[in-house]
């Protein structure tokens, strides 16, 4: 069993445990935690029974420690994952890996020169419905898809102020519509291109953006990302690909932020048919990808789901949006 360290006890870090133990897994545990603000790692601490670390130092020190969760605000990702690697544990990065390229490929080559495995957290690819497309879409049920939109929508979390600040956040490209433009690699491959328009806010985050992507194959898709929206509007995630045999249709309600008590259709639609539910194994899905990850750990196996090389080329498209959103062309991929 591989045994976590959390580093960073805030909302992230609850629901990275709360997935792995909502699945009963059985081949990654945490065993503690280490957080700058004393009070909220030892209230984490004491909620979930595990160590808490008094530095960062002491946690990755500790030979008990096989990987790292990190679990802090995006733009620490770098600094703490070089660290982490350097002291020989593998490492866990939340999405985004980092802003530019050139950041992540150097935590990628530390980790490799280091001799241990590093993973990031682009949990959609984990997600039950999205990998039940992805699954049908492979098995030929939809046909070649001839459009695709995507959606994530929201109010700015209340959880980390860091969130607000674009030099942090890496604003809603980066650490929210991400994971739509990630699963569209996944089920479509490289976009050819991308044209991108949104709106400012009055911290100068671009919080409202529109992405019109257009894939090597063919394919047209449109992904919008809001943190913004009217206050006491769900959290929503929407999937809808219609395709040359079927259309299908994933539609996710929660409340301010992802949760308990959200509510979900996912409809497949066929020509001559009744619009017939789609039967999908429910399990968390961040639960889902910190245990794959320590089963490839264990096993020696590559973490195919989510290469690094796969990694790079999302960063790279998302990077192509925000150049797109500055100068108000489209880019090529």
């Amino acid at each position: 069993m591989i045994r976590i360290g959390l580093l960073g006890a805030g909302m992230m870090g609850a629901t990275h445990i709360g997935g792995i133990r909502a699945n009963k897994a059985t081949d990654a545990k945490y065993v503690g935690v280490c957080d700058i603000d004393e009070a909220k790692r030892n209230e984490f601490a004491d909620k979930y029974g595990i160590k808490s670390y008094a530095s960062f130092d002491e946690m990755i020190a500790d030979e008990q420690i096989d990987m790292v969760d990190l679990s802090l605000p995006s733009h620490l990702h770098e600094l703490f994952c070089i660290k982490i690697v350097e002291a020989k544990k593998h490492v866990f990065v939340e999405k985004p890996i980092a802003f530019e390229l050139d950041a992540a490929q150097r935590m990628i080559d530390a980790a490799k020169a280091n001799g241990v495995r590093l993973m990031v957290g682009q949990v959609i690819r984990f997600w039950p419905q999205y990998a039940k497309i992805k699954q049908m879409y492979d098995e030929g049920v939809f046909g070649e898809f001839k459009g695709v939109s995507c959606s994530r929508l929201g109010q700015m979390p209340t959880w980390g102020e860091w969130y607000k600040d674009p030099k942090k956040s890496g604003e809603t490209l980066m650490n929210l519509t991400l994971h739509d433009i990630d699963f569209l690699h996944y089920l479509l491959g490289k976009p050819s291109s991308v044209y991108s328009a949104g709106v400012k806010d009055e911290m100068d985050n671009y919080n409202d953006v529109m992405n019109a992507f257009t894939f090597a194959n063919g394919t047209n898709a449109l992904v919008d990302g809001s943190l913004s929206m009217t206050p006491g509007y769900p959290f929503t995630m929407h999937f809808r690909g219609a395709g040359t045999k079927a259309t299908v249709e994933f539609v996710y309600k929660a409340g301010e932020n992802i949760g308990a008590g959200a509510t979900t259709s996912f409809v497949l639609y066929e020509e001559g048919k009744e619009p017939q539910d789609i039967a999908f194994d429910e399990y968390d899905g961040y639960g889902r990808e910190i245990e794959y990850f320590a089963q490839c750990i264990e096993s020696g196996a590559e973490t195919s789901e989510v290469t690094s090389e796969s990694v790079l080329t999302v960063l790279a498209s998302v990077i192509a949006a925000k150049k797109s959103l500055a100068d108000n062309k489209v880019h090529e991929l």
